[in-house]
């Protein structure tokens, strides 16, 4: 198949540090090739890819300080239009940019599949409603029920697929403090995660960015609470420091505050062998088998309390568990039957 990946121009493929869709999407596309398949990748230009490159931004918007949020949408247009120039390249293009490019999906000559890789928005679902005929992927059944399952051509749930080749399952006898990963901010309850740790007496590291959005949070609420030596705020980290903080924890605590539509923090804990403390949000309980690869509850008094489950958990079973069902193999096999099932049902989509 030729297929083209639509990705974002606020972070590269793969991302240089947080970026859970970007990563998705470098895995997606790797191995799309080693299966044989053509893929031309739409994203920045300092991307990393063996696809062919399209880009419209020389490095992710994100990092390049000569241009403000209000200027994004502006190269979101100039990429959407290389992708129309170029359709007749393409039997398929897999839209994972977002809402931005349904208009111009619409319009295509070619069929088109677009993965939500975050809750839809009050103010994008006047378009979603607008274009609910065109196929949309979910990243978990939560995501799909709290999403407009009733209204948008869901054609399928497809998990996020990590690369658990990539991870180290390091032994329990190493692991000596809890882990907080992912982006700084209330709706990841990075305070939630630092309670847990203080009633737990148990150090705790946390690895994140600190969004422009989230740092009266971080000064206000977080950083007094930083000041204990158990607290140690490590930043921003690139793949490696990730893999090492995973396969070093004694449990990564997941506190998440809203319906998380998959959560690729809990695969990654789990491909290290590293068990899951996750309240009971959005997709956590299809990802987290509970008491098995991690412990989920509905409070910050479920969690501490149960707590000394973790101790029976096998890292390597605790790995095996998650290379069955969310390595990147997994996902690519559920995208490739996707793209056949489109393509078989809608040559009206094709036209001259």
């Amino acid at each position: 198949m030729r297929i083209a990946q639509l990705a974002t121009n606020v972070e590269s493929v793969p991302p240089e540090g947080y970026g859970g869709t970007e990563l998705v999407v470098h895995l997606l596309t790797e191995e799309l090739i080693k299966r044989g398949h053509e893929v031309t990748l739409f994203a920045t230009g300092d991307s990393r890819t063996s696809a062919r490159l399209v880009s419209v931004t020389d490095k992710a918007l994100r990092v390049d300080d000569r241009y403000g949020r209000a200027q994004w949408q502006a190269f979101d247009i100039r990429l959407l239009l290389k992708l129309e120039e170029m359709q007749d390249q393409f039997d398929i293009v897999h839209n994972h940019l977002g809402w931005q490019a349904l208009p111009v999906l619409d319009r295509l000559r070619r069929p088109s599949v677009t993965t939500n890789h975050n809750p839809i928005k009050p103010y994008a679902e006047d378009i979603y409603f607008a274009f609910k005929h065109l196929p949309y992927v979910a990243l978990s059944q939560a995501y799909k029920r709290l999403n407009h399952g009733d209204m948008l051509n869901y054609v399928d749930v497809v998990y996020n697929g990590i690369d658990c080749d990539q991870f180290l399952c390091g032994n329990a006898q190493e692991r000596d403090f809890l882990l907080f990963i992912g982006r700084l901010g209330r709706a990841k309850g990075t305070a939630d995660a630092l309670e847990i740790a203080r009633r737990l007496n148990l150090p705790i590291k946390l690895a994140g960015k600190i969004d422009d959005s989230d740092m009266s949070y971080f000064k206000e609420v977080l950083e007094p609470q930083l000041q204990t030596a158990q607290a140690n705020f490590v930043g921003e980290v690139d793949f490696e420091q990730k893999r090492n903080l995973y396969s070093h924890a004694k449990a990564v605590v997941y506190p998440v505050q809203f319906e998380e539509p998959f959560g690729l923090v809990m695969a990654e804990a789990m491909a290290s062998g590293t068990p899951v403390l996750a309240y009971n949000r959005g997709a956590v309980p299809e990802v987290v088998a509970n008491g098995e690869t991690g412990v989920v509850g509905a409070t910050i008094d479920d969690l501490v309390s149960r707590y000394s489950e973790i101790a029976s958990i096998d890292p390597a079973h605790c790995a095996q568990y998650t290379r069955e069902r969310f390595d990147k193999r997994c996902m690519v096999d559920a995208y490739e039957a996707v793209y056949k099932r489109i393509l078989s049902t809608s040559p009206a989509l094709v036209r001259a």
